[in-house]
């Protein structure tokens, strides 16, 4: 081992290098492939990966040659790149510096894709008006992800950071493979069946179209829709759209940002709660000053005495009627009191003690009757005769 030549890692890069760069077939070369991961990068590169059936390949494309291309790559589309095999020599991987490309097609995969949105679209799965609330300040929070990785690392380090008093319950499921759709079915039906969550974040890091395949499944999104607890999607990373992500009541561009929409920070709370406070006291004094300001404008202007005008009138108004309705009494019982007159002086006119007064006397018997006729009368009755003055008891003889 002693004499065999030892080479560093930098040699043996730089050989291979050299070897691919002198290759002609390498450094003019066709490929036909299926794109995936495409990145649109603001200085106008384009770096995307070429796949097929059995393999992929990474390719740049800058935008010297880029901003000749006519069309919009995507993922899933079908195409052939003209380029340039180079190996970079710091990373020790070899990708293709492309010239040209060409559409050729869209991928199986992301035909059924397109399929399966269009279809989801048109039952009006995707519609705002379906699209539950996320509670503020829930009480738990449940998580369906890889029970290891980054990701749930993330989640509970930003939520945490966010607000003290996090609660968050951990559903294990597949992220990647055949039996993701099925491992975060079982999830959402186990928090809604137990109910003791108030929103669900669904999450997984970044991937090629292939890794996040799993959640462009119809069942799960189905499952998603019928969820009678909010759900938010967190696939993948802000570029990366699944149909999970279409049908959920809320996307978050990646799963650090679904903490951050599900908890609100703590201080921003506490801040905004002195802020109202002090805008609402604020807006109650300037409408109390408000208030005051007309007050005194209507002391110092005549309006002040309107009031007490129409209380003054309307005294004298009264007064005038106690009095009309005084004079009309008085006058009603000087009428009637005259009236009365009139009749005592009839009546007393054909009273009994009239005609006393004038020599007449009135005789009654022991029964108190009136004595008409001498025939009313036998001998040793006892009489009774009333004078003008005065009455006697007398005996017939």
């Amino acid at each position: 081992m002693d004499e065999e030549k030892v080479f560093n890692v930098s040699q043996v890069n730089k050989y291979v290098k050299m070897i691919i760069d002198n290759d002609a077939f390498l450094n003019n070369i066709n490929i036909s492939g299926e794109i995936t991961n495409f990145k649109a990068h603001y200085t106008g590169h384009f770096y995307f990966t070429l796949k097929d059936e059995n393999a992929t390949i990474k390719c740049v494309m800058f935008k010297s040659n880029a901003q000749y291309v006519n069309f919009k790559p995507e993922d899933g589309m079908k195409v052939v790149i003209n380029g340039s095999i180079n190996v970079f020599e710091r990373d020790g991987v070899y990708q293709v510096y492309c010239k040209s490309m060409k559409k050729s097609g869209l991928g199986e995969l992301y035909l059924a894709y397109e399929k399966l949105k269009k279809k989801l679209k048109d039952e009006g799965m995707f519609d705002d008006i379906h699209k539950k609330e996320i509670p503020f300040l829930p009480k738990r929070v449940g998580v369906i992800t890889s029970r290891t990785g980054a990701v749930i690392k993330d989640i509970i380090n930003v939520s945490t950071r966010r607000y003290p008093n996090v609660n968050l319950l951990i559903y294990p499921a597949s992220v990647q493979g055949v039996n993701v759709a099925s491992t975060v079915i079982s999830g959402i039906k186990a928090f809604n069946k137990i109910g003791n969550v108030d929103v669900i974040i669904i999450a997984r890091g970044g991937g090629s179209f292939e890794d996040l395949f799993g959640f462009n499944d119809e069942f799960l999104a189905r499952e998603i829709f019928n969820s009678k607890i909010p759900i938010v999607s967190a696939v993948g990373h802000e570029t990366d759209f699944t149909i999970c992500d279409f049908v959920s009541d809320l996307r978050a561009p990646t799963p650090s940002a679904a903490a951050e929409l599900v908890y609100p920070k703590y201080s921003d709370i506490v801040s905004k709660i002195s802020v109202d406070k002090n805008r609402n006291i604020l807006a109650i004094n300037g409408y109390l000053n408000r208030k005051k300001e007309y007050l005194e404008k209507i002391k110092a202007s005549k309006l002040e005495k309107v009031p007490y005008d129409m209380i003054n009138k309307n005294r004298m108004a009264i007064d005038k009627i106690i009095t009309l309705s005084k004079n009309v009494v008085a006058m009603k019982i000087e009428k009637y009191k005259s009236i009365c007159e009139k009749n005592i002086a009839k009546i007393d006119a054909l009273s009994p003690l009239k005609t006393l007064i004038r020599g007449y006397s009135v005789v009654k018997n022991e029964d108190g009757m009136i004595i008409k006729s001498k025939l009313d009368v036998n001998k040793d009755d006892n009489l009774n005769i009333t004078f003008k003055d005065g009455n006697i008891d007398v005996i017939v003889k």
